[in-house]
C-alpha cells in the first residue's frame, strides 16, 4: 500500500510538471491579442518633412520634431504639428521661418484631418502592404486647403503599423497665405526666388 501511495504521488509530480511545461510552452507559442480603440502616433519613429526650393535649383529639406496624431476607432484621423520645432540644421533661419513665416506666436499649430476606412486593413497580415489614397484637410496659418494624398500601410506588427507617403505632397504657400512671410525670408537671405510650391513626405508610425 505504501509503496503504491509512493508510486500515485511520483506519477501526479510527473503529471504536474509536464502540464506545467506544456502550458507554459503554449502560452510562449499563443498568439499577442489584437488590442481595440484608438491607435496613437509613435513620436520618435515618426517623421515629417519638407523641402524649399531657393534661386530655382537649390534644393534642402527640413523637418517637424514635434509630431502628435491619432487615429479613432470610428477611422478619424489626426495629425498635429508644432510648427515652433522646425528643423532646417541653421538656427537663424529656424527663428526667421518662426518669426517672418508661419508666425508661430498667432499661429503655433498645423493639423491634418481625414477619414479613414479602416476595414481597408483590418485583416492585413504581418509586414504586408497596401497602397491608399486619401483626400486630406489641411489647416495652417487660420487657412484651410485639401489635398490627395498618396501613401502606403505596413502591417509591422498585431498591434503597430506604418503610413508612408508613395509620393511628395506639393502644398502651396498661397493657400495659407504665407506668400508674405516667404517673400521676408527672401529678403532676409538676399535670394532672387524662393519657390512657393513646397514638396512634403512623411513616414509615420501608429499603435495601439
Amino acid at each position: 500500500m505504501r509503496i503504491m501511495l509512493m508510486i500515485g504521488l511520483f506519477v501526479a509530480l510527473l503529471l504536474g510538471v509536464f502540464l506545467g511545461v506544456y502550458s507554459a510552452k503554449k502560452s510562449q507559442l499563443a498568439p499577442i491579442a489584437e488590442a481595440t480603440g484608438r491607435w496613437y502616433l509613435l513620436p520618435t519613429q515618426s517623421h515629417l518633412s519638407f523641402i524649399s526650393i531657393k534661386k530655382g535649383t537649390m534644393i534642402e529639406t527640413h523637418s517637424f520634431s514635434e509630431l502628435l496624431g491619432s487615429v479613432d476607432v470610428d477611422g478619424s484621423a489626426n495629425l498635429t504639428i508644432e510648427l515652433d520645432s522646425v528643423q532646417t540644421n541653421i538656427d537663424i533661419r529656424n527663428e526667421r521661418m518662426r518669426t517672418y513665416l508661419f508666425e508661430t506666436d498667432k499661429f503655433p499649430l498645423a493639423t491634418i484631418n481625414t477619414k479613414m476606412n479602416l476595414a481597408q486593413f483590418a485583416t492585413m497580415k504581418n509586414g504586408e502592404r497596401v497602397n491608399m489614397s486619401q483626400e486630406v484637410t489641411v489647416n495652417m496659418h487660420a487657412k484651410t486647403a485639401n489635398y490627395d494624398v498618396d501613401f502606403t500601410v505596413t502591417r509591422l506588427g498585431v498591434n503597430k503599423i506604418a503610413v508612408d507617403s508613395r509620393r511628395p505632397v506639393v502644398l502651396d504657400v498661397g493657400d495659407f497665405a504665407l506668400q508674405a512671410g516667404l517673400d521676408k525670408l527672401r529678403d532676409l537671405a538676399n535670394l532672387p526666388s524662393i519657390t512657393a510650391e513646397v514638396p512634403v513626405s512623411f513616414s509615420l508610425v501608429f499603435e495601439r
